[in-house]
Order: structure tokens, then sequence, then C-alpha cells
């Protein structure tokens, strides 16, 4: 019950280091968000396309053996770059949290000794300034929640468009989608070239994917969330120490 009514107070308190810390919260997710979906999407088409190739016989593939190479050679690439983008993401938002926790906790000293003074133990002053970090970190999960429900379609449009342009070297053959030609030859599809080449996107497979990111947004979540309790425990683990000695915390 404290808690309840201490970490809003506190978050009012330093509102302005509180919205710093929100919107630092928001940005990362956001930007988690949109890779992650650039990487869904990205292997929704390139699953589609494997699935209708499996349509064609190896005689028909060889046909058209250099386009086809070079359409499947260009996805897998971008897929690549877009875990690539991921996992530097989650690396420099590690490090990030881990050096402004630390200074956020030695601005926060003199308030850890009044604390100390009134009998606090470390795991409470741990979890409070632990649990006024997770709220403002679940504010931005809703924001951007509440951002990716509202604005769904122009989401999924915006990230069409980026995925169009790290295709570059497809962007020839989708102009001129009769270089696959041959792989049609005699052989009845419910698909054509051009619509290998640039396959649609529908609105139940743009909700499919959005639950997808759901599912995953944990991963960007957990590496904010750990680094801030690990910082956190530690900093007020050597402030107790330091106030044990009669020094000074700040």
């Amino acid at each position: 019950m404290f808690f309840l009514k201490s970490i809003p107070a506190n978050i009012h308190y330093y509102w302005r280091q509180s919205l710093a810390i929100y919107l630092l919260d928001c940005l990362f997710l956001g930007l988690a968000t949109i890779i992650l979906g650039l990487i869904r999407l990205e292997r929704h088409k390139l699953t589609q396309l494997k699935s209708q190739l499996a349509n064609f016989t190896a005689e028909e593939k060889f046909a058209a053996d250099h386009p086809l190479k070079t359409l499947l050679h260009s996805n897998q690439t971008v897929l690549e770059r877009y875990q690539t983008a991921y996992l530097l993401l989650m690396i420099v938002g590690i490090i990030a949290t881990v050096i402004i926790s630390w200074l956020a906790f030695k601005i926060l000293a003199r308030d850890i000794e009044t604390f100390f003074s009134a009998n606090w133990t470390r795991t409470k002053v741990t979890l409070y300034y632990g649990l006024t970090a997770l709220c403002l970190l679940f504010f931005a999960v809703v924001t951007i929640s509440l951002l990716l429900l509202v604005a769904n379609q122009p989401f999924w449009r915006g990230l069409e468009a980026i995925n169009h342009y790290w295709h570059r070297p497809l962007q020839a053959m989708q102009k001129a989608p009769k270089t696959l030609n041959p792989l049609f030859k005699n052989h009845l599809t419910d698909f054509s070239s051009h619509s290998l080449l640039n396959p649609t996107l529908h609105n139940s497979v743009k909700q499919t994917l959005t639950n997808q990111i759901f599912g995953q947004l944990w991963q960007a979540i957990i590496s904010l969330a750990a680094p801030i309790l690990m910082i956190g425990g530690l900093q007020v683990s050597r402030f107790k120490k330091k106030y044990l000695r009669g020094e000074s915390v700040c």
C-alpha cells in the first residue's frame, strides 16, 4: 500500500527526469517494434515465396534459375540484416540502460541516504526505485501497444515501404516480371510472376503479424527491466556499505 502511494508521488516530484526516461523507453520500444515488424514481414514473404515455388517442378525452376536465385538470396539477405539490426538494438539498449541507471542512482544518493536514516532496508530501497522505473516502462509499453493497435494500417504500409527500399536489387526484376515467365510456361497457378515479386499483404495477415510482434516484444522489455533492477541492487548495496561505515553516500 505504501508503494502504491509513494511511487506516483516520486514520479511527480522528479517529473522532468521521469518524462525523459519514459520518452527513452518509448523510443527504444518503438524501434524494437519496427524492426520486429520488418523481421516478421520478411519472414512471411520468404515463407510465402518458398510455398509458391513448391508448386513447380525442378525442371520448371531450372528454366528460371538465375532470377529465382536472385529473388531468394535477396529475401534472405534482407532478413539477416533486420535480425542483425535487432540484435544491435538490444545490445545498445542494455548498455544505455546500465549507464543511465548507474548515473540516476548517483543523483539519487542523497535521497537514498535519507531512507537509510529512516531504517529502510536495502531490499526496500531497491524495490522502491526499481518499481518506479518499471512503472515508467509499463506506461511506455502501453503507449507503444496502443499506437500499434490504433495506427496498424499505416504502420504496415510504412514497413512495406521500408522493406521495398531494402530490396533495391530486385527493383529491376519487379519492373520486368517477364524474367520469371519461363517458370509459368505450361503451368497454371493461382498466382502470377507479378504477385510472386510483389506479394499482397492482406489484413488477416497483418493482424497475425501484429500478434507475433506482441508475442516477441517481451525481449525488449526484459532488456530494459533486468539492467535497471541489477544496477539498482548494486548501487544501493554500495551506498549501504558506505552508510554503515559512517561515510557520506553522496
